[in-house]
């Protein structure tokens, strides 16, 4: 199974209480995954990513798996993927030979052949306003998550943009990694990650050192998910819309009284 996906199940599903009258604390988990996207300086952005901790690498690539060959041995262990906008099955299985975890990719120009491989993280771009009939089409392909960029103002995260991010993640039961461009605040951290979001992929370059740090402290730093009734995803399920109603089941005093 991938790495990055025990990753994204690992904070999902959180850190077990100990049994007993064991001592030990759980692990501290974020309350998001942060990924580290890089485009650029391969080697710079590699170095980046293993310093300060973050919990997966997205490279950025012209779609030749020969262009990661050399810069992915020093790694060690920690999850890494390409993001390309096509991908074809020879280009996929290339990809997997040279140790990607994961694959980020366009639904155009991507055989359908390439996604037969579970053991990778597959995850699709899409648009977040997209229409209720092409999410349930992409939604049952076979892949792990969607990936979505969030466009930032300059006044933090909106209403709009949680509706948007909404939109998607309360539909589908698929991963959401959120693209962002901008530093994120701590509250709004908790509220991308109360809608839905389970990962967070940042530029490295244009992040920039110091908010990358403080991006990942506030990650770490955030307040358990607290459930309530109405958090509760609701799944559109094809058909479910023009599905008769089930007919309720008769009391026991009504089938008393047709014995009788």
């Amino acid at each position: 199974m991938s790495k990055l996906l025990d990753v994204l199940d690992k904070i999902k599903e959180g850190s077990p209480s100990p049994l007993g009258f064991s001592v030990k604390r759980p692990e501290k988990l974020p309350g998001m995954a942060l990924i580290g996207l890089v485009s650029k300086d391969y080697a710079k952005g590699i170095v980046i990513v293993k310093t300060e901790g973050l919990d997966a690498l997205i490279l950025a690539n012209s779609g030749d798996p020969k262009d990661v060959n050399d810069v992915t041995e020093n790694l060690d262990g920690k999850p890494w993927g390409v993001k390309v906008s096509g991908l074809s099955r020879d280009n996929a299985q290339a990809y997997q030979d040279s140790g990607s975890d994961a694959l980020v990719f366009d639904i155009e120009g991507t055989s359908a052949s390439a996604l037969v491989n579970d053991e990778l993280a597959r995850f699709l771009c899409v648009e977040a306003d997209m229409e209720d009939k092409d999410l349930r089409a992409v939604s049952s392909l076979p892949i792990d998550g969607f990936l979505m960029s969030l466009t930032q103002g300059n006044d933090g995260l909106t209403l709009g943009d949680l509706a948007l991010v909404g939109s998607v993640s309360r539909r589908s039961d698929k991963y959401i990694l959120l693209e962002v461009q901008k530093p994120i605040e701590g509250k709004d951290l908790e509220a991308l990650r109360d809608i839905g979001v389970h990962g967070l992929l940042v530029d490295v370059d244009a992040m920039g050192l110091d908010n990358l740090k403080s991006l990942k402290t506030s990650l770490m730093e955030m307040p358990k998910q607290v459930f309530k009734r109405r958090d509760r995803p609701i799944a559109i399920l094809p058909g479910s819309i023009f599905a008769p109603a089930e007919e309720p089941e008769p009391h026991e005093d009504e089938e008393e009284d047709d014995e009788e």
